[in-house]
């Protein structure tokens, strides 16, 4: 299994995509997930981090909010460097 950027086909996931939904980019409704077969490989976790981080700068990720005690707030470079080593972690990518 590969990281993978891709689009959604007819607003579904494709088919070659196992576990995907993450990172979005506004900019070419893009994501990520784990799959083979299709998309854009990304080949590593550190093109992954540049590749999320270059999202970041033109579409900050903000903190999470149940949107009744807590103003989500715009995440810095290292915690969005976080949360994706964190997602690697969880998926076993090294």
């Amino acid at each position: 299994m590969a990281i993978i950027r891709y689009s959604k086909d007819n607003g579904n996931i494709p088919s070659y995509i196992s576990d995907g939904g993450y990172f979005a980019n506004p900019a070419n409704d893009e994501l990520i997930g784990i799959g083979s077969g299709g998309g854009t490989t990304i080949a590593s976790k550190a093109d992954l981090i540049t590749h999320v981080l270059s999202i970041h700068s033109s579409y900050p990720y903000k903190s999470g909010s149940d949107w009744t005690t807590e103003t989500p707030s715009t995440l810095n470079t290292s915690e969005v460097t976080t949360m994706v080593n964190n997602w690697c972690t969880a998926r076993g990518i090294s």
